[in-house]
């Protein structure tokens, strides 16, 4: 009886009847894809395992780093980075696109430096030397009496940024990857200060 009242059905209306076998179909296929993608995607995990990139800075240093005597808002600023960013990733090799560094005091961006773009192969590091000089206006006379503060106490606190877009190579592919941002807070002997040496610094990165 059942039968017989869907082929009637079907027989009345086969719009319906093809619409609702169109529908079935396209979603087994679609099922069929997610899982496929699911297990491969699973597969490429073992294979490759990804694993975050490194970095850290090696030294920092100040040759300038005050207050102008004219405007007491104008820092002038000379300051040089060397940094280490490794991959550690066995099969999975790194295009850097779009390389930038920037330099902040209190939260305040005082310098920016454009770095040249690079690939990191596997297990590989890179030395990025980013040098920050000139001078910028200091917001705030909170931000202004905090550089005061810590010129006096002979170590400034910076912070130095790196941003890239990345492209990741897999055997002989290339596809786009996210853009990677390294945070490092520094804590950096003031000029002429009798602070102690820097310390290597890790820092902190995210996608």
């Amino acid at each position: 009886m059942g039968s017989g009242s869907r082929a009637a059905s079907c027989l009345c209306c086969p719009f319906k009847c093809l619409a609702c076998g169109l529908f079935s179909c396209l979603c087994s296929i679609l099922v069929s894809l997610l899982v496929t993608a699911g297990v491969l995607a699973l597969i490429l995990y073992f294979i490759f395992r990804p694993q975050m990139i490194a970095a850290t800075v090696d030294s920092a240093s100040l040759t300038q780093f005050a207050l102008g005597p004219a405007n007491p808002a104008l820092l002038q600023y000379n300051l040089s980075v060397d940094m280490t960013v490794r991959n550690p990733n066995k099969r999975v090799g790194l295009y850097y696109d779009r390389v930038e560094a920037l330099a902040l005091f209190d939260g305040q961006r005082f310098g920016f430096a454009p770095l040249d773009p690079f690939f990191q192969g596997h297990q590989a590091s890179t030395d990025l030397k980013p040098a920050f000089g000139g001078q910028h206006v200091l917001d705030g006379d909170v931000t202004q009496s905090n550089l005061r503060t810590q010129l006096a106490a002979g170590a400034v606190e910076v912070e130095v940024k790196l941003n890239a877009k990345l492209r990741v190579k897999v055997w002989a592919f290339k596809v786009p990857g996210p853009r990677a941002r390294i945070s490092c807070p520094l804590s950096i002997p003031a000029p002429g200060g009798a602070a102690p040496a820097f310390k290597p610094t890790d820092c902190k990165v995210w996608f």
